[in-house]
C-alpha cells in the first residue's frame, strides 16, 4: 500500500478507537496526540525505505532515510511482529517521559500508536509481496495465503487508488460525522 492509504487507515483506526472507547470529556491534548501519533505510526513501518513518507516529515529526513537504507531492506524487521514489539516498546518508553502537566493520557495514545502501526502491517499482508511476519525468518506471509495469493493487491495500482483509498476516506468522514458531538466535547470546554 502507498503512504496515503496507510496514513488514512491509521488515522481512522487510531481516532476511531479513541472516540469509541473513551468518555467524551475535555481532553484536547490527548486527542491531538492520538491524531498525530496515529498518522505517524501508520507510516513508521516504512522507515526502512528511503522514499518513505515518514522521512519527509522530519528535518533532514531525506538524507537520514538514504543513510538508513544502507543498513535496512524494505519490508524487513519493521514489517514483523518483532519490529512491532520493539518499536511499540520504544514508543511506550518515550511516552513515559511526557510530564503529567501536558494532560496526555498515555494509555490512549499508546493504543492508537499500536493500532495504527498494526493496521499498516495488516494492509501490507494484502499486497502481492506480503510481509516477513516472523522475522528474522525471511518467509513472507500474506492474505489470502497461497495458492490464492494471485488475488492480492498491487501497491499503488487501480484497486488501491479507486476502491481502498476512497473507502477509507469515506469511513473517516463517517466517523467524524457520527462522533462530532464527542469531538466537540473533547476539544471545547
Amino acid at each position: 500500500m502507498t503512504g496515503k492509504t496507510h496514513q488514512v487507515a491509521g488515522l481512522t483506526l487510531g481516532m476511531g478507537s479513541y472516540l469509541i472507547y473513551t468518555n467524551p470529556t475535555y481532553g484536547p491534548a490527548t486527542f491531538g496526540a492520538v491524531l498525530a501519533v496515529s498518522s505517524i505510526a501508520a507510516l513508521l513501518p516504512d522507515i526502512d525505505q528511503p522514499a518513505g513518507k515518514v522521512w519527509h516529515l522530519m528535518p533532514f529526513g531525506d538524507q537520514v532515510g538514504k543513510a538508513a537504507n544502507t543498513f535496512l531492506e524494505h519490508r524487513n524487521i519493521t514489517h514483523s511482529i518483532l519490529g512491532f514489539g520493539l518499536i511499540s516498546y520504544g514508543f511506550y518508553r518515550l511516552l513515559t517521559l511526557a510530564p503529567d502537566y501536558w494532560g496526555i493520557n498515555a494509555h490512549y495514545v499508546l493504543v492508537a500508536f499500536m493500532l495504527a502501526y498494526g493496521v499498516h502491517l495488516l494492509a501490507d499482508m494484502f499486497t502481492v509481496q506480503g510481509i516477513p511476519l516472523l522475522f528474522p525468518f525471511q518467509k513472507t506471509y500474506g492474505i489470502p495465503p497461497k495458492p490464492f495469493d494471485g488475488i492480492r493487491i498491487m501497491t499503488g495500482k487501480w484497486f488501491e487508488n479507486l476502491v481502498i483509498f476512497p473507502t477509507l476516506n469515506i469511513l473517516l468522514l463517517i466517523l467524524v460525522i457520527t462522533y462530532w458531538g464527542s469531538i466537540k466535547n473533547i476539544l471545547l470546554k
